[in-house]
Order: C-alpha cells, then structure tokens, then sequence
C-alpha cells in the first residue's frame, strides 16, 4: 500500500513507513498514517524483545 506524506509531499510503501522528518513540525502528525506504521512498528519489536530477553532470562 503507498503512503503519502502531505507535508513533504513525499510517497512511500507501508513496508518503509518512517517518518522522514520526525524533528520538523508537522500539523497532520497525529492523523498520519506514516507516523502510526511506524510506531506499531517499533512497539511490536519491542515486544518482541522483552519476549526474547525473558525468554533468556528463564533459560539461564
């Protein structure tokens, strides 16, 4: 699925969603789709780490 970015007027694959300029102002950031995948993102390998480390921690 492409992503649009409405500020920079920048497309992208939901795959590569990353917000290109997380440190510029951006009014659409809470609405945006790009910023949402790729927050999912991250928190879903975090999770995945904390699995792993427990996981870990249990074996030893």
């Amino acid at each position: 699925m492409k992503l649009f970015c409405d500020k920079f007027k920048e497309s992208m694959e939901s795959e590569e969603a990353e917000c290109r300029h997380p440190n510029d102002y951006c009014q659409t950031r809470t609405s945006c789709m790009i910023c949402f995948i790729e927050k999912e993102r991250k928190r879903e390998l975090a999770l995945e780490e904390n699995k792993t480390s427990e996981l870990q921690s249990k074996q030893v």
